[in-house]
């Protein structure tokens, strides 16, 4: 991009009122050029196939695709346009996922203006952005990822069990849901504590959300 040249910005949300804002901040800029706005996740992928802008701002939240899988739609066909995601949540484990994907920030819809243009500019140039209140929460995120990387794996069974579990069944209860015996059953859950290093189902559930095992 030279210096004359504007950076064009996709905007995908389906709240009108954000969406105006947003495209009244980008207007005011003399660099950012709005050139499109759409309200599902199936449409943002279309235009931005489309237009290929230089940045896309994917609200989380739309229907029928959020943006998370808009961002790994794109990936994976190699268009070119970065992606900022926006979000009223700010949960470590969401924004993780969006980063992985492949999305270039990740922003909150509470940030000002100012700090909506300088991550669309900062994307632009290829940089990534996370702002630094979500930074901690990220960094806990990897490695609590990286460290069960290099732990025992649950098996298939194990994790239907512990999903079972977090669900509120007991073990008679789990074992009827899967037609296995009760001893099985807590045969399983005395394996899932040894590999996750708990010793109860609450701290099972606790852990496993907090690797990443559960949703």
């Amino acid at each position: 991009m030279t210096a004359t040249q504007r950076t064009s910005v996709l905007i995908a949300d389906d709240h009108p009122l954000y969406h105006e804002g947003v495209a009244g901040a980008l207007g005011a800029s003399p660099s950012l050029e709005f050139v499109a706005r759409v309200e599902s996740g199936r449409e943002a992928v279309e235009e931005i196939r489309r237009l290929q802008p230089d940045v896309a701002l994917v609200d989380l939240r739309l229907p029928d695709l959020d943006g998370i899988g808009v961002v790994e739609v794109l990936r994976r066909e190699g268009v070119p346009t970065r992606v900022v995601i926006i979000s009223a949540y700010e949960d470590s484990a969401t924004v993780y996922r969006a980063i992985a994907a492949g999305a270039y920030a990740y922003l909150s819809k509470a940030s000002s203006a100012p700090a909506l243009l300088q991550t669309i500019e900062a994307v632009a140039r290829g940089e990534t952005v996370i702002p630094s209140s979500m930074q901690a929460g990220l960094a806990e995120q990897i490695r609590a990822r990286e460290l069960a990387a290099d732990e025992p794996a649950l098996t298939a069974r194990e994790l239907e069990v512990l999903r079972l579990t977090a669900d509120g069944l007991s073990a008679p209860e789990i074992a009827k849901e899967l037609v296995l015996g009760v001893t099985t059953i807590k045969t399983h859950l005395h394996n899932i504590y040894g590999k996750l290093g708990v010793s109860d189902r609450a701290a099972a559930v606790a852990t496993a959300m907090r690797r990443g095992l559960l949703p």
